[in-house]
């Protein structure tokens, strides 16, 4: 059972190889790309270390043709997705949607959208404002933060810490299915707190 938004497509756990991820990311977003029409902007994608930007059209889409060390931003248009590999930054804000997946040792942020959906490997800092709706898998050790959200649901795929500011439903699922531990303040844990 997923406790992602319905809709959202569903990926393997977050950890394979190294290469097998990067592919299956990318597989991911060009079958998002084909069946939902998005237009695939940023051609070739975003190289490594550079700053790419998408916006002000109805779908956008950005890769990381280097496949790590992106800094991604996607920003009003309707909808959004974005995929990278290892240590990016990802960033959508004033959309109707937007989707991310990336490796590991990511920061995703997504801000006063309506619906927002993540894949993060392990070591995933994923922060959630001001958005009707908010799915995130995030692997080990990872770190998630809502902030003023009618529904945050969050799947941990091993230890990790989410905290529930101004949220209506904070949904905390564990790899094994289990609640989250509350930890008080607001802060949630898989794993210890």
């Amino acid at each position: 059972m997923s406790f992602l938004p319905e809709g959202w497509m569903h990926a393997p756990p977050p950890r394979a190889s190294g290469s097998t991820v990067r592919t299956s990311i990318l597989l991911l977003a060009l079958a998002a790309c084909l069946t939902t029409g998005l237009s695939c902007h940023n051609d070739g994608g975003c190289p490594s270390g550079a700053q790419c930007d998408c916006h002000d059209g109805t779908d956008c889409y950005l890769g990381c043709a280097d496949g790590h060390d992106c800094h991604q931003s996607c920003h009003n248009a309707d909808h959004c997705g974005i995929v990278c590999g290892d240590h990016c930054d990802q960033t959508c804000h004033d959309l109707i949607d937007c989707s991310t997946a990336c490796g590991d040792d990511c920061m995703q942020t997504c801000h006063n959208t309506n619906t927002c959906g993540a894949f993060c490997g392990a070591r995933c800092d994923y922060a959630c404002t001001s958005v009707q709706t908010c799915g995130v898998r995030v692997g080990p050790m990872s770190n998630v933060t809502c902030t003023n959200v009618t529904l945050c649901a969050v799947e941990c795929q091993g230890d990790c810490h989410v905290t529930c500011t101004g949220v209506n439903t904070c949904d905390v699922r564990c790899a094994d299915g289990s609640a989250a531990v509350e930890c008080g303040g607001n802060l949630h844990a898989c794993g210890p707190c």
